[in-house]
């Protein structure tokens, strides 16, 4: 029984977060790309909303 791995079709990068510190010496989160890896991402399911007068799209990904 073979498992498929879909279609890859998207490059992603995979971020992580990073404790840095600023020119004032306060403690600061950055992310910083961990590496790039091939994806199938796909909406479950999307709608289209208005906000501030403007058409948005907006998908939920699993």
């Amino acid at each position: 029984m073979a498992i498929s791995a879909g279609r890859l079709t998207q490059m992603i990068s995979v971020l992580k977060p990073v404790l840095t510190r600023n020119a004032a010496g306060e403690m600061t989160e950055e992310w910083v790309s961990c590496g790039k890896i091939h994806a199938d991402i796909r909406g479950r399911s999307s709608r289209e909303r208005m906000q501030s007068g403007a058409e948005m799209a907006q998908a939920e990904i699993r």
